[in-house]
C-alpha cells in the first residue's frame, strides 16, 4: 500500500513556501534567522534556492499526480513571495537612501528574478506591501478581536531586534553583563509598552494535541522540535507602538499601533487563497518551512487559525539548514553562496537536481562546488544525456522511429531482466517517495536505473548489431527507460525531463503519471535531434 504521509489526495493542491525577508540579509519567514552575519548581503543565497525548489517540486508533483484527475474542480495553487515589514527593512532603507517601499521593490525583484531562473512553476507571488494583503491583515484582525481573543494591556519583556520578537525568559540569559538569546547570542533589551495580545495561553494545549496526534508534522524526527516549540506559556505580544515600528500595518481603528510583523506574514497564506473574499482553496495541503521557524508556524499559526475558525494546514514539511562546506555561511569568512552565480556555471537544471539530490530534509545539509560538479557530470550528462545521443543516432536507429515491440528477442530479455523487473518497481516505488518528499531517494532510485540501463546498452553493442529484431529489442527496452525515467523525473528537473521526452517523440499529452509504467505507450517517430541538453562542465 502507498502511504501519502506528505502530501494528501484530495480535490485540491496548496503548497506553501516560506515568504523571505526583504532584508535579503536575515530571512524571518525562510530560512536562516541565526546567522546573525547574514544582515547586509544584499542577494538571496542557496538557502532561498533550495526552500524554493522543495516547495516547486512538491507542487509539480502534485500536478503530475492529479493529471489523470477528471475532477473539474480540482484547483492547484503555489505561493511564495516577499515579506517587507519591520524596522529592520526600515532601517536599512534609511542606509541605502530609498524609500522603505523603494527598497522593498529592489530586493523583491531579486527574489523573482531567482525564482523565474530557477524555472519555478509557482501561481501566486506575494508582497506583503499588496494592498490586497492587507486588507486580508485587518480583516483577520478584526475576526480575532471579534471572537474575543485580543485585548490591549501594559506588556514587558525581554525583545529580540534582530527576529522582531519578544522572547521568554527561559531562552536568554546574560553574558559579558549583556543579555543575550541562548541559541543565537543576539542581544536582547527589556521592553515595557503598551500593546495588544493574542490570547495564545487559551492555544496553548490545542496545538500540543494537534501536533500529537496528527502526522501534520513531517519528517516525524521534527515533531519533537515543534513541541519543544510551545514553550511560551503567557498571551503574545501582536502589536508594537507606531513610534516604534512606524513600517508596516496599522491597527485598524488604532493608527498609534502597527500589526506584529510575524501575525502579518504569517496571513499571507490566507491573501493568495482569496481571503478575505471567497477562497479559492483551504487549507494548505503543504507548508514547508526551514527549521528555525518552527514556532511560529507550529504555535502561533495554528493559534491564529483556531481563533478564527478556520481550517489547519495539512501538512507542515520542515527542512534543515544549508552549510558551505560543512561550515556555517558568513559573510566575514566570504563562503556565501549565490545561486545565480551557482546556474552561471551549472545551469539552473542541474542547481536543482543537485539541491534536491544533496538535500536531506532529515539534516542539515552540505554546497560544495566540487561536489556539484561531479554530480552533474556523473548523472545528468554522463548517466542521462550520454544513453539519449547515443541510443537516438541514425547509425543506430535509422529509420527514426521509435519500436513498438510485442515480445522481446530472448538475448534481449535476458540480459535485461534485472532493468525490467527494476522498470515495473519504479512506478509505486516513486509514488511512495515523492508522497513523503524524500526527493534524493527518488533521483537515487531513477539514477539506478539508468545505470543499469546504461549497462546493458554497452553489453548489446548495438552499434555492431545486424539482428533486426534483437537491435529493435535493445532499442525500445532503452527508449521505455529513458520515457520512463524521464516521465518521474518531471517534477525534479522539467527541462532535462522535457528534452529527453522531445527526442523521443513522446507527445505532452503522453507524459502523465499513468503513463510512466512499461508498454503503455505506442511509439511513433522520434522527436528532432537538438544535440545534447547538458555540456559536461569542466572544472
Amino acid at each position: 500500500m502507498i502511504r501519502s504521509r506528505c502530501l494528501i489526495r484530495n480535490s485540491h493542491t496548496f503548497v506553501t513556501s516560506p515568504i523571505f525577508y526583504a532584508n535579503a540579509g536575515k530571512v524571518r519567514s525562510g530560512y536562516f534567522a541565526t546567522f546573525p552575519n547574514l544582515f547586509s548581503i544584499s542577494e538571496p543565497h542557496i538557502g532561498h534556492a533550495y526552500t524554493a525548489v522543495l516547495c516547486d517540486t512538491a507542487y509539480r508533483w502534485n500536478v503530475l499526480k492529479n493529471s489523470n484527475n477528471q475532477n473539474s474542480d480540482s484547483r492547484a495553487l503555489f505561493s511564495i513571495g516577499t515579506d517587507e515589514h519591520g524596522s529592520k527593512i526600515y532601517q536599512a532603507s534609511q542606509l541605502a537612501k530609498k524609500t522603505p517601499k523603494e527598497f522593498c521593490d529592489q530586493v523583491s525583484s531579486k527574489f523573482s528574478n531567482l525564482f523565474e531562473n530557477l524555472n519555478l512553476s509557482h501561481t501566486h507571488f506575494i508582497r506583503t506591501t499588496d494592498s490586497k494583503h492587507s486588507e486580508a491583515v485587518q480583516t483577520f484582525w478584526k475576526t480575532l478581536s471579534s471572537n474575543g481573543y485580543i485585548y490591549k494591556s501594559s506588556y514587558s519583556g525581554y525583545y529580540s531586534i534582530t527576529d522582531e520578537c519578544f522572547i521568554p525568559e527561559n531562552e536568554v540569559e546574560k553574558r559579558n553583563d549583556k543579555m543575550v538569546l541562548k541559541t543565537t547570542s543576539q542581544p536582547v533589551e527589556w521592553i515595557e509598552e503598551e500593546n495588544y495580545m493574542f490570547r495564545l495561553s487559551e492555544f496553548r494545549e490545542k496545538v500540543k494535541e494537534w501536533i500529537e496526534k496528527t502526522d501534520v508534522v513531517y519528517p516525524v524526527k521534527y515533531k519533537t522540535l515543534a513541541l519543544d516549540s510551545l514553550t511560551m506559556e503567557d498571551d503574545l505580544s501582536i502589536s508594537r507602538t507606531r513610534s516604534r515600528l512606524s513600517w508596516g500595518i496599522p491597527v485598524p481603528d488604532d493608527p498609534s499601533q502597527t500589526i506584529y510583523v510575524w501575525l502579518d506574514a504569517l496571513v499571507n497564506y490566507l491573501t493568495v487563497s482569496g481571503y478575505p473574499q471567497k477562497q479559492f482553496v483551504w487549507p494548505p495541503t503543504c507548508q514547508i518551512i526551514g527549521k528555525d521557524i518552527t514556532k511560529f508556524h507550529l504555535f502561533y499559526w495554528p493559534a491564529f487559525l483556531m481563533a478564527a475558525n478556520l481550517s489547519l494546514p495539512k501538512k507542515v514539511f520542515i527542512h534543515g539548514h544549508w552549510l558551505v562546506d560543512n561550515v556555517k555561511m558568513s559573510k566575514s569568512l566570504g563562503n556565501v553562496v549565490n545561486p545565480n552565480e551557482t546556474m552561471d556555471k551549472f545551469t539552473s537544471e542541474g542547481l536543482r537536481y543537485f539541491l534536491l539530490k544533496q538535500g536531506n530534509p532529515s539534516s542539515d545539509c552540505s554546497f560544495s562546488w566540487s561536489s556539484c560538479l561531479e554530480m552533474i557530470n556523473s548523472d545528468m550528462v554522463n548517466n542521462v544525456g550520454n544513453l539519449v545521443n547515443r541510443s537516438t543516432v541514425a547509425k543506430i536507429n535509422k529509420s527514426g522511429e521509435y519500436p513498438k515491440v510485442e515480445s522481446l528477442e530472448s538475448k534481449v530479455k535476458e540480459d535485461t531482466e534485472k532493468l525490467m523487473e527494476m522498470l515495473e518497481e519504479s512506478y509505486e516505488k516513486c509514488i511512495e517517495l515523492y508522497n513523503e518528499m524524500m526527493y534524493y531517494k527518488v533521483i537515487e532510485h531513477l539514477m539506478l536505473i539508468m545505470k543499469e540501463a546504461n549497462r546493458v546498452f554497452q553489453l548489446s553493442q548495438p552499434w555492431k548489431e545486424t539482428n533486426s529484431e534483437r537491435l529493435e529489442s535493445v532499442l525500445y527496452v532503452t527508449y521505455e527507460t529513458i520515457r520512463v525515467v524521464s516521465i518521474l523525473l518531471q517534477p525534479i528537473t522539467p527541462k532535462m525531463a522535457a528534452f529527453c521526452l522531445d527526442r523521443l517523440g513522446v507527445k505532452a499529452e503522453k507524459r502523465g503519471l499513468a503513463d510512466a509504467k512499461i508498454g503503455c505507450y505506442s511509439g511513433g517517430k522520434l522527436g528532432k535531434d537538438r544535440g545534447v541538453f547538458i555540456e559536461r562542465i569542466q572544472k
